[in-house]
């Protein structure tokens, strides 16, 4: 199954002339049967890329992966809207050159970008049968990174930066992106406790 989304995958992308996805994502190895479906997987591998990256920038704090989804849970169920720019005070702190920033701004966009369509890419080629329960957990995971890592950069360049915007457009991108894999996580879990509940009726 996967094999077949990567090969439909990739005729898209080469269709359609965008391209941010980055190709290397793309590549599924057929050596090994054995190989963790994580290494085959472009939403888990551009999501883990991002989250990397922005803990190796300094652009997030280095909390538990852990921490970080239960978070990221909280926030994307839409139980609380925590003060991100309280988490930001490593990277802000720093007083980096604006220059710098800017460049980190453009650096984190692409990131995101990337993750945006990878996701996008693999959830239209997926069909009802797959579970995306671990893709959503990593794309939650990117996700919150990305808004903290927007709220660090705000305190130092303010919210009116052109560079700023563009990387908020591309998390409001990757935020609708990643509420559809909730939406189908959560219509598979009704279906299963439905079927469950005919079965024991």
């Amino acid at each position: 199954m996967r094999l077949r989304i990567a090969i439909m995958t990739t005729a898209a992308l080469l269709a359609s002339g965008c391209a941010t996805v980055d190709m290397t994502e793309m590549a599924t190895p057929m050596s090994s049967k054995a190989e963790a479906p994580s290494e085959q997987n472009i939403v888990l591998r551009a999501a883990n890329k991002l989250y990397a990256a922005f803990r190796n920038k300094g652009f997030v704090p280095k909390t538990s992966r852990k921490k970080m989804q239960s978070a990221a849970s909280i926030l994307l169920n839409g139980l609380e809207e925590r003060d991100l720019a309280s988490q930001d005070a490593g990277y802000a702190s720093q007083e980096l050159p604006r220059s710098v920033v800017i460049a980190d701004i453009a650096f984190a966009t692409q990131h995101v970008e990337r993750a945006k369509n990878a996701a996008e890419v693999y959830f239209e080629m997926t069909d009802g049968s797959e579970k995306l329960r671990k893709e959503l957990d990593s794309l939650e995971e990117a996700l919150l990174s990305c808004r903290e890592a927007s709220a660090a950069f705000e305190k130092v360049v303010g919210p009116e930066s052109s560079e700023l915007r563009a990387l908020n457009a591309e998390i409001a991108g990757l935020t609708i992106v990643t509420d559809k894999f909730g939406d189908r996580v959560r219509n598979d879990a009704a279906a299963e406790m439905a079927a469950r509940r005919n079965a024991t009726s």
